[in-house]
């Protein structure tokens, strides 16, 4: 019985042996394996960045100058339904057919045009955000590099985090010096 037993123990040890040696074989200087985070406040990012400033009162100028532009063509239909509305009892019915067809065209006329204005504006928007979200790349990708950061997170996502690892402030000065303004393209060109 002892013999079972001590051959019990020279069997366990010689399975045991290759994996003490793998934990032992480890006596380098450990590295630094923390991970480093940092946030940035988008939010406030996009709205104090002087570039996206810019983009927003370029494309609100462009947006007033087509609302003006619809608001006259919306009065010029209006007026074109009340003569269409008198030339009602005028007409025959074939060619007060006619003109209502006209007026029809010219309603999804302006609607084509008021919705073709519209996605020319979103893409020139886009285009130019675009732009701004390339360079913040590069500043957010040298900051991090700078700081040996391994993780940055949108603060947006996080229900608390110390202040000290918010980057925002420092990403707005660096985007503001990066690039001060972009100009937004001409819509439908």
């Amino acid at each position: 019985m002892l013999t079972k037993i001590a051959r019990l123990v020279v069997v366990s040890a010689m399975l045991l042996a290759p994996l003490s040696m793998a934990f032992a074989q480890d006596t380098t200087a450990p590295e630094d394996k923390s991970l480093r985070i940092a946030v940035i406040n988008m939010k406030l990012l996009r709205k104090s960045s002087t570039a996206m400033q810019g983009i927003r009162e370029q494309v609100s100028s462009v947006r007033a100058t087509y609302q003006a532009q619809v608001q006259t063509e919306n009065e010029e239909l209006r007026a074109a339904s009340e003569e269409l509305a008198r030339q009602r009892t005028i007409l025959g019915a074939e060619a007060f057919a006619a003109e209502r067809r006209k007026f029809e065209a010219s309603v999804a006329d302006v609607q084509r045009m008021t919705e073709r204005r519209r996605d020319d504006l979103k893409l020139v928007r886009d285009q130019a955000t675009a732009e701004v979200q390339v360079v913040l790349n590069e500043v957010i990708t040298t900051i991090a590099k700078e700081r040996n950061l391994g993780l940055i997170l949108p603060r947006e996502q996080i229900i608390f985090v110390n202040s000290s690892l918010d980057l925002t402030a420092e990403l707005i000065t660096r985007l503001n010096a990066a690039l001060p303004s972009v100009t937004v393209p001409q819509p439908g060109q």
